[in-house]
């Protein structure tokens, strides 16, 4: 292998990269500062690049034998214009040319490059230079066309199935991390956002869709920073305060931030169990009150650049949760269905207390040889979770006397994983070309010891404690191209993943050792029309394979009467994605037809013999949408933007029930996501957005998920040359978005009502200093495995 390796590399022509300077100038020979380029070279690859004081950006073409600068600023005619590379004589000249149509004495809105960009594989969502970027990168997201955001959890098309990446890096976070660190990211730091709804086979297989969140890179050499501070009220108070830095100088990229969150968080739940054989009704009131007085969010990238052709990338990052400690007290009522009196009631305390520590490194290495380029790529994580708690439960049933059950239980999980990448990559005028190797190792230690007051003593209860140690292995190869000839664009790929996986559970008892190999091909094509239109069909195979903590079998008790259960024996999700796309005129729209075999939920199942509700993540039969979604920017005024995007889809999910019969339950399902934005002086430093949100009723399995909405307000204003921000973010000002989630069939009826504490209001400030226009130093794509931790 080193051998061919070696030939290869020696007979492959070594060219350098040619770097393009450019010069903006108005058209009084004037150098034009700040302004927002974006360039795509033949080579697929895009810059967005911005003009320094002296009018001048640079980029490298990279062998392309051709690229196009796109050019909209406000104020300026547009610009786009493709050059052949062969032709270019460094420096380049660009004359903008004023926009005679624009009134300056009236209110305006800066112009912006397209805000929605359909490409061949994803559809991409412009933010930079709009007002969006006075939100946080959590808020961009939930207005991005595509993506949906139910009880806080993201879904594309309708699909919680999906993977979430910065500059294509894997995050390692929970749900619950994730959206916290999104909410702490400023907007100002976003570019784009990607939504891959059928990834190449370059991507790892897992997940039905990729949502890529694009950072803002600037060209000029030298120092950044910015402080930021947050209040956040809802019905508790949370508060934020954190700093970034940045340094690019000469062959180095550096950059870092961190953040320190303190807060509390409240959840409430309201449930109704019916048992009809029993005749009785129980009712639980739950608000889960949870204080974390220290969490630590850090981030740091660097590159080495070695030479032209070679750089050498190394980064960390990390989350870091001391103590989340929650007390809660929990009422339960017993009714009579007969009567609809009181007829029992217990009342449930719960002390909990969670630790949990995540780390990620990576290394890699990039070389260029002529038109070819290789890249290795390191990954490393690990992660640790440790939850206590201690309940007691005073029983008050009828005919029965007063009785009183008191359990402890502890519960440790341990996750290291190491992927190794190696990627190729060859570009020749319109034809491209990628392949690659990987292999990932997991290794998964869970330990649940379980106590319980017998007596006048606490005893270990080995019947409910366990052992779970999960391991895996993935051997993954794949190979794509693309070709263009005049107004056709064609991509086809193929990926292969051999998974090896070995799980032994102590009690309940599972011993499973299984081979896998699965195919996923890939295969796109779009026409461009003369006039800025473009139609285009893709199709991709997918699998999800479920969070290593849902395979755990053992019981995890919520309190007496409720647990959670895994299940070692759950199978991953094969998931087939067939799209139409067709854009006009800033118009997109998309039909589309998923189909997902053995789809794994959480479900939750009542037991009439023992009273018992079980949350069970298992596998379902199979799950079926077609859906059609367009999505729209109107500029009613230079001032004022509307963005809206729509969706309908038709949804059905095939289950089990707990009587062993194939139920179906299926919805139309809408969604609107409308919003503007409006900049209300010519200096761009005091806009407004507002914006309003609504989900349909939805589905998932047995459960019927009840309709919710959300309106919103966000102000931010700018002082002091821009280098100070104040904003203010009021949501959910109708406390409009809450859930009832019914599920009723065979002897199964209850239903929940969900409360997140989505009603709030945010106070930022944030400080800039230093050099605003420092290029981030870039960050390295993480493995499909590490996002499953």
């Amino acid at each position: 292998m080193k051998t061919i390796l070696y030939i290869f590399l020696l007979t492959t022509s070594f060219v350098s990269a040619q770097n393009i300077t450019t010069k903006l100038v108005d058209e009084e020979n004037k150098p034009l500062a700040a302004i927002s380029i974006e360039i795509e070279n033949s080579a697929k690859k895009n810059y967005d690049l911005t003009s320094d004081e002296n009018g001048i950006f640079n980029f490298e073409i990279e062998q392309a034998s051709s690229f196009t600068i796109y050019i909209k600023e406000y104020g300026f005619q547009e610009f786009e214009q493709n050059f052949q590379t062969k032709e270019i004589k460094s420096p380049l000249t660009i004359l903008l040319k004023k926009d005679e149509s624009i009134d300056l004495k009236t209110v305006t809105i800066s112009g912006q490059k397209p805000l929605i960009k359909r490409k061949i594989d994803r559809l991409e969502f412009n933010v930079e230079n709009t007002p969006l970027q006075n939100l946080s990168a959590w808020d961009i997201v939930k207005n991005t066309p595509n993506v949906l955001v139910k009880n806080d959890q993201l879904s594309v098309r309708g699909n919680t199935q999906i993977l979430v990446t910065i500059n294509d890096k894997k995050t390692l976070m929970t749900e619950d991390q994730l959206k916290q660190l999104l909410e702490n990211t400023e907007g100002s730091t976003v570019s784009s956002v990607e939504v891959i709804t059928n990834p190449p086979a370059k991507y790892e297989a897992s997940g039905s869709a990729i949502i890529n969140i694009k950072m803002k890179q600037n060209v000029l050499s030298g120092y950044k920073g910015q402080f930021s501070t947050r209040y956040h009220q809802a019905t508790y108070a949370k508060g934020m305060v954190g700093t970034s830095q940045s340094y690019n100088k000469n062959k180095w990229q550096l950059s870092g931030s961190y953040y320190f969150v303190n807060g509390k968080y409240m959840r409430s739940n309201f449930d109704v169990v019916t048992y009809d054989a029993d005749k009785t009704r129980w009712e639980s009131d739950m608000v889960r009150k949870t204080v974390a007085k220290a969490q630590h969010i850090y981030n740091f990238a660097s590159q080495y650049t070695i030479d032209s052709l070679s750089n050498l990338q190394f980064g960390l990052n990390g989350y870091n949760n001391p103590a989340s400690i929650g007390n809660y007290k929990v009422p339960t009522t017993i009714y009579s269905l007969d009567t609809n009196e009181i007829e029992s009631y217990y009342l449930t305390q719960n002390h909990r207390r969670e630790f949990s520590n995540n780390f990620n490194a990576y290394l890699a290495y990039d070389k260029k040889f002529g038109k070819n380029n290789l890249t290795w790529t390191n990954n490393f994580s690990t992660r640790h979770y440790k939850e206590s708690q201690d309940v007691l439960t005073q029983l008050h049933f009828i005919n029965q006397p007063y009785k009183e059950n008191y359990f402890l239980s502890k519960a440790k999980q341990d996750i290291n994983l190491y992927a190794t990448q190696l990627d190729y990559a060859l570009t020749n005028n319109n034809f491209g070309l990628e392949a690659g190797l990987k292999y990932s190792f997991v290794k998964n230690d869970n330990d649940l010891d379980f106590f319980e007051k017998t007596t006048n003593q606490i005893d270990y209860q080995p019947e409910k404690s366990n052992v779970f140690n999960y391991k895996e292995q993935i051997f993954a190869a794949y190979v794509s191209s693309n070709f263009k000839w005049k107004k056709w664009v064609a991509k086809a790929g193929l990926r292969t993943e051999t998974t090896w996986i070995n799980i032994i559970s102590d009690n309940p008892y599972s011993k499973n050792n299984r081979t896998k190999t699965d195919f996923f091909p890939t295969a796109y094509l779009m026409y461009s029309f003369e006039k800025s239109g473009q139609i285009g069909l893709n199709y991709g195979k997918r699998i999800d394979r479920p969070n290593y903590n849902f395979l755990n079998p053992s019981k995890s008790y919520y309190n007496l009467f409720s647990y959670f259960q895994g299940d070692p024996t759950i199978k991953s999700t094969i998931i087939h994605n067939l799209s139409l796309t067709y854009t006009i005129s800033d118009w997109n729209f998309e039909a589309y037809y998923r189909y997902e075999k053995n789809p794994a939920m959480e479900l939750s199942i009542q037991n009439p013999e023992t009273f018992e509700t079980v949350y069970h993540f298992t596998n379902i039969k199979n799950g079926e949408a077609y859906g059609l979604n367009l999505s729209k920017n109107y500029n009613l005024k230079s001032w004022w933007k509307i963005n809206l995007f729509a969706m309908a889809e038709y949804n059905k999910n095939y289950f089990f029930g707990t009587d062993q019969k194939t139920y179906k339950n299926d919805v139309v399902f809408y969604n609107v996501n409308l919003n503007t934005q409006i900049d209300l002086d010519t200096e761009k430093t005091f806009s407004i957005s507002v914006g309003y949100v609504y989900n349909s009723k939805a589905i998932q399995a047995s459960f019927d998920i009840g309709s919710s909405q959300n309106t919103y307000l966000i102000l931010n204003k700018k002082l002091w040359d821009k280098r100070f921000e104040i904003g203010l973010t009021l949501n959910d000002i109708f406390r409009t978005d809450r859930n009832t989630i019914v599920t009723k069939y065979a002897n199964q009826n209850q239903y929940f009502k969900d409360y997140r504490d989505t009603q709030y209001f945010i106070l930022n400030l944030k400080y800039n200093f230093g050099n605003q226009k420092v290029k981030e130093a870039k960050q390295i794509e993480k493995t499909a495995e590490q996002n499953r931790i």
